[in-house]
């Protein structure tokens, strides 16, 4: 991830540490990984690396650690696997990082974009680029 994108996470954490869940060694994202059957993209897994998880802005991005601020659902490994179960538009092949305050789903697609199941309008739109540019753009309010 870009310097800047880092600098504001870490600002956002330090003021509230309470927001992240913890370090997570890269083995135990390489099985998360495993266990969802796709490969993740390199700023979501450093992301997890660094911060667990956390709620930056106002959403949630899923992880591997618990975040007390989230509530019982923390784990991208089982938001991802009860939302293919429950076969929610557009999730079969994503890996589910956040929702909006409606609980539609976020997730990152194999090509690395990131979309949201819209259940009101019944429509599974792109929302940013990457990973990075979601935090950007819709949680932290930078400029791209």
């Amino acid at each position: 991830m870009r310097s800047d994108t880092l600098e504001a996470l870490e600002n956002r954490f330090r003021e509230s540490p309470f927001l992240k869940g913890g370090e997570v060694p890269r083995a135990e994202i390489d099985q998360a990984a495993a266990a969802l059957g796709a490969s993740l993209p390199p700023d979501y897994v450093e992301f997890v690396e660094r911060f667990g998880g956390g709620i930056v802005g106002p959403y949630p991005i899923f992880g591997l650690r618990r975040v007390d601020a989230m509530g019982r659902t923390f784990s991208v490994v089982d938001v991802t696997n009860e939302l293919r179960k429950q076969n929610w538009p557009g999730t079969a092949g994503w890996i589910v990082v956040s929702e909006d305050h409606a609980g539609n789903p976020i997730g990152l697609a194999p090509d690395g974009k990131v979309w949201i199941a819209d259940h009101d309008f019944g429509q599974v739109t792109v929302v940013a680029e990457n990973f990075e540019h979601y935090l950007r753009k819709k949680c932290l309010k930078m400029e791209s």
